[in-house]
């Protein structure tokens, strides 16, 4: 049996197995995009044209975003590949797949993120413990990874302020200390540990057939599935949610 597994996986069945049931089991998403994953998306694809020297949309948030990008992050020696695709085997049947957001023509993983945090700092500090490193670290096996960390704007649009008007603040409002880029590293016994930590969940993933609920990430996060976590069955037509197209959206057919 070949269990796959994507850091995003990992993170929904560390945070809720039964999130991670809904998700990757029913394979169920909302219908709606949120304004910040679709702000969020744009400015990735921003980003993208930039480090492969295109033009790119300077149109709405995101545009200002990129052009903070631009502007304030060394890029330029990074020499950069965007939008690398992994596929990797960790033991026997067990492989993580993902997508660097980008590899430098040393090998090193490039992940791009945005944040609503009115502190880059405490965002930086959360690095510490962040599976998605250590799993492009694994995949790569690089000690480093590079993280650009893009605040979103803290600074609202004025009653009786024009959009245009809106944007033009914003792009004054960007300066070095709304954007950064980060080493993080690993050791090679943390990266080990992780190695083993994964193939542990993977096997459990594997054989479980309990996806308990986690009533603590219930009462800490907003769960979008909250609304039919208490009653989905399989046969239910649920208004808000439809099925994936596949199982993991946020990579390519083809992977």
């Amino acid at each position: 049996m070949i269990t796959e597994l994507t850091a995003s996986m990992i993170g929904s069945y560390k945070r809720c197995p039964r999130l991670y049931e809904l998700e990757y089991i029913h394979e169920l998403k909302p219908v709606a995009s949120s304004e910040a994953l679709t702000v969020g998306s744009k400015y990735h694809e921003n980003v993208e044209h930039i480090l492969k020297r295109e033009s790119y949309d300077h149109e709405g948030l995101a545009g200002k975003m990129a052009e903070a990008f631009e502007e304030y992050i060394d890029w330029e020696d990074w020499e950069a590949l965007p939008e690398q695709e992994f596929r990797v085997r960790l033991s026997h049947g067990i492989y993580l797949k993902g997508r660097l957001d980008a590899l430098t023509k040393d090998g090193i993983p490039v992940e791009h993120k945005t944040t609503g945090t009115n502190s880059l700092e405490k965002y930086v500090d959360h690095l510490a413990y962040d599976d998605q490193i250590a799993i492009y670290m694994l995949v790569t096996q690089s000690s480093r990874a590079v993280y650009t960390i893009m605040q979103k704007p803290t600074i609202r649009q004025r009653q009786n302020e024009t959009e245009a008007e809106y944007l033009d603040r914003v792009g004054e409002w960007y300066s070095p200390d709304h954007v950064e880029s980060v080493n993080v590293v690993r050791t090679a016994q943390e990266l080990d540990e992780k190695r083993e930590e994964i193939i542990y969940l993977a096997k459990q993933i594997r054989r479980t057939k309990l996806f308990w609920r986690n009533p603590n990430t219930c009462a800490l996060m907003n769960c979008p599935f909250a609304s039919i976590c208490l009653n989905y069955e399989p046969s239910m037509q649920v208004v808000g949610f439809e099925k994936k197209e596949r199982r993991n959206e946020e990579l390519s057919a083809g992977l």
